[in-house]
């Protein structure tokens, strides 16, 4: 890795190819972004000082030579930047009718320097090589490059006033350059700390796909995970994990390596889980298309299954799936996700399925209300992976004759005593009188929406003055 302060003429190198992951986020730079930039703009042209415009981290790209600039860098950090200076720059050599601007921007075969992503790169080519067209600017008229564009172009009289040399004499960047086998995970994430970091499907996803795989992408990764608002909220909706909080596509993601690795212990670090799929894929030689292909499937098959907006809503009180749902992100029990996906791959016989997921419930529940540790559940369902437990009968055989006082399965003696003197939190308390509220519950009663975080008072009232061997002792047998 090497760093070291850069210029706009050092990072726009004629010699050179600057490209934005073709599959990574959109720009997303609004107003107030560029009303902020203007005014910095304006007060670097009129002050005779250095400005700076933060980090960019780029790494190498090998490349073949041929119709391609050899020095092939990959944009890791800086797209927002970078993307807002190429159009600021074209709208002020265009108000002030300068020459110049390809000379920055475009390298030695007449490329365009900066190739921007797959949503953005038609109308960021054609406003950077003045194409622009009515059909192109109807069929853009949302996109933020293009807004960016003619929000600079709003400034017409003042961009005529500043002095494009002045700016680029004295706009630089913290330059980070890595090699091209160098984790840039890592390192955008130090520097971003305290920002939005890539999150591992932008990563992972721009592993698996090339430019030239468009089509491919868009009929398995974008019809699965980007289709439209509502699919990209479930994959983006936000996972309490322990003390983690992360987005669900990235809990996915760690579900379906833990069990095409067959739970490897290699594989099951959470902190660098971009880099255990790199490592994966390169390990085990997995050809590209057969591994997206398993992915997507996986992948519906837990959208069908998993949803933690579950604890907002109504459940069917007659539903094994949707109740663990409920222990399993209403107790931050995440650590058995990677298990269910596992069972509802493997398992074709619903009453199969709905007997193992009411079974974990259980297990679950009882280790909850005793205070059992939690602590060891990663390795425990990972070993239930790795041992290809699937089978009714097999999981109540491990879990209930376990000798590890640590994964113990309460019986319903130490449940009640659990259920008497345990002192639960607000949250383990609600997510425990819901699931006893759904299991006593008529089908009239069910008219009422509930949800996780209201429990009704006549529930808890006859809860409390039942006596001891009453609804609780009635319930411990059912769970």
């Amino acid at each position: 890795m090497e760093a070291g302060k850069r210029s706009i003429t050092d990072i726009f190198n004629q010699g050179r190819t600057l490209e934005i992951p073709f599959f990574q986020r959109s720009y997303v730079w609004t107003d107030e972004n560029w009303e902020r930039f203007f005014i910095d703009m304006e007060a670097v042209s009129t002050r005779d000082r250095v400005y700076f415009l933060g980090s960019i981290i780029l790494k190498t790209r090998p490349v073949s030579m041929g119709n391609v600039i050899g020095d092939w860098r990959v944009v890791v950090d800086g797209q927002q930047r970078l993307t807002t200076i190429t159009l600021f720059c074209k709208a002020l050599c265009e108000a002030q009718n300068k020459a110049g601007f390809e000379r920055i921007f475009f390298n030695m075969r007449n490329q365009i320097i900066l190739q921007h992503n797959h949503s953005d790169i038609e109308i960021f080519e054609a406003i950077v090589r003045g194409n622009l067209t009515k059909s192109l600017l109807d069929k853009h008229r949302h996109n933020s490059v293009l807004e960016c564009y003619n929000f600079f172009k709003s400034k017409k009289e003042e961009l005529k006033t500043l002095d494009l040399d002045a700016l680029l004499s004295r706009l630089y960047f913290v330059g980070i350059d890595l090699g091209s086998e160098e984790d840039e995970q890592q390192i955008f994430d130090t520097i971003n700390s305290l920002g939005v970091s890539l999150t591992t499907a932008e990563l992972l996803k721009n592993e698996l796909f090339r430019r030239e795989d468009e089509s491919l992408y868009n009929k398995t990764w974008k019809e699965t995970f980007e289709k439209d608002d509502d699919v990209k909220a479930y994959w983006d909706s936000e996972v309490t994990a322990g003390r983690q909080h992360r987005i669900n596509i990235d809990l996915f993601l760690q579900s379906y390596l833990l069990i095409q690795s067959d739970a490897h212990d290699k594989y099951l670090g959470l902190s660098s889980l971009f880099s255990n799929y790199k490592a994966f894929l390169k390990d085990r030689g997995t050809k590209r298309h057969s591994f997206i292909d398993t992915l997507v499937k996986y992948a519906r098959l837990y959208q069908d299954s998993i949803n933690p907006n579950l604890l907002n809503e109504e459940i069917d009180q007659n539903s094994a799936t949707e109740r663990l749902n409920v222990v399993v992100f209403g107790l931050n029990t995440t650590t058995v996700v990677p298990y269910i996906l596992y069972i509802l791959n493997e398992v074709d016989d619903k009453k199969e399925m709905d007997d193992i997921f009411r079974l974990l419930e259980s297990y679950l529940m009882r280790r909850l209300v005793c205070k059992d540790t939690t602590k060891n559940y990663n390795n425990l369902f990972a070993s239930f992976i790795r041992n290809k437990v699937n089978r009714y009968k097999t999981l109540k055989n491990k879990i209930e004759k376990s000798e590890d006082v640590t994964n113990r399965f309460p019986n319903d003696k130490v449940l009640l005593k659990g259920f008497i003197e345990s002192k639960l939190t607000n949250q383990q308390a609600r997510t425990v009188l819901y699931l006893i509220e759904k299991s006593i519950q008529s089908e009239k009663d069910a008219t009422v929406t509930v949800g996780i975080f209201i429990c009704r008072l006549f529930l808890l009232l006859n809860f409390l003055q039942a006596p001891a061997g009453g609804r609780i002792e009635a319930f411990s047998l059912r769970w």
